[in-house]
């Protein structure tokens, strides 16, 4: 399909979505999955059912790598390591441009990071949370550049993926007040946010977000580098702040349910020649997360047959 084409038709399907006759009933079998798959989730430790607890109550987590303690973590730093010198050194081409990944080519080279998105622990806690089996829609090393742009994520808005969905933000490098930390505004105040401000999913300006919810009630995540932030950016008002002092470097590990909300937006972000590459290093319950709908999971095994033929 011609991407302009697809552009139109997903737009077309996103406004059908906001009508409520057609909503309203998504939503309540959205809650009525979740209710028969309870009895399946994955047992969790009492640590990380605090972790599902403070997102059920909150929708964000603040950590750290050490708190996490995920066996696999000094592996991804190495491998962050590696790729951050090519990525920080990368010429910005367009001046519109407000943020630099490092391109799926370059990440493949290093698995372990996308595999640490992978690790059970971190699966189970995200199942406990979204309350339904996980879809894991890949990771993005990014550079988010103090270019003085306040454009795209750096306004506020909720994410329109998934009724629930979870991202988990790994800081790369120390984050002041003015190195673009990630915002958000409490959830207590979607509800009013969205009463008062007919979004559409589309961003919105602090001069506009101040007459709803002063700046004193907007939260910094500041925090020094392996600080790790847990987010439902479904559910809270949120952005990365328009870094000043030095440009922000990050990895982004997204999730949703394998039933969203709205699947045209969701997107691995690996190429299906890519996944095959990945392939041997991935468990049966790794690869459910990462093929996560038909259409996928068929053009995988379709190519994989392909290449080894």
């Amino acid at each position: 399909m011609a991407p302009i084409l697809k552009r139109v038709l997903n737009k077309i399907v996103k406004e059908f979505s906001q009508i409520e006759c057609f909503r309203v009933p998504a939503e309540q079998a959205h809650q009525e999955s979740i209710k028969k798959y309870a009895s399946h989730l994955p047992k969790i430790s009492a640590a990380d059912s605090a972790i599902v607890n403070a997102l059920k109550e909150e929708k964000i987590c603040v950590a750290s790598l050490a708190d996490m303690a995920i066996p696999s973590t000094s592996e991804v730093l190495q491998a962050s390591q590696q790729l951050l010198p090519k990525l920080i050194a990368t010429p910005v081409k367009n001046p519109s441009e407000s943020v630099i990944h490092a391109t799926s080519d370059e990440m493949i080279k290093y698995p372990s990071i996308f595999l640490w998105g992978l690790e059970d622990r971190l699966l189970n806690i995200i199942e406990n949370y979204l309350g339904l089996p996980v879809a894991y829609q890949g990771l993005y090393l990014r550079r988010d550049l103090a270019n003085g742009l306040q454009s795209r994520t750096r306004l506020w808005h909720l994410d329109k993926e998934d009724w629930r969905m979870l991202k988990i933000i790994i800081y790369l490098k120390d984050v002041g007040h003015d190195d673009g930390p990630f915002q958000y505004i409490p959830r207590s105040l979607t509800h009013t946010i969205c009463g008062a401000i007919n979004h559409n999913y589309d961003g919105i300006q602090d001069k506009v977000m101040e007459q709803v919810v002063p700046q004193s009630q907007w939260k910094s995540c500041v925090g020094s580098a392996g600080t790790v932030i847990l987010a439902d950016t479904a559910s809270i008002f949120h952005r990365g702040k328009l870094p000043i002092a030095s440009d922000r470097l990050t990895i982004f590990f997204d999730y949703t349910s394998k039933k969203p909300k709205h699947p045209y937006y969701c997107k691995s972000s690996f190429s299906l020649n890519e996944l095959i590459q990945l392939n041997s290093h991935l468990s049966q319950s790794q690869k459910d997360s990462v093929l996560w709908n038909e259409k996928l999971w068929k053009d995988y095994h379709k190519k994989l047959n392909q290449t080894t033929i």
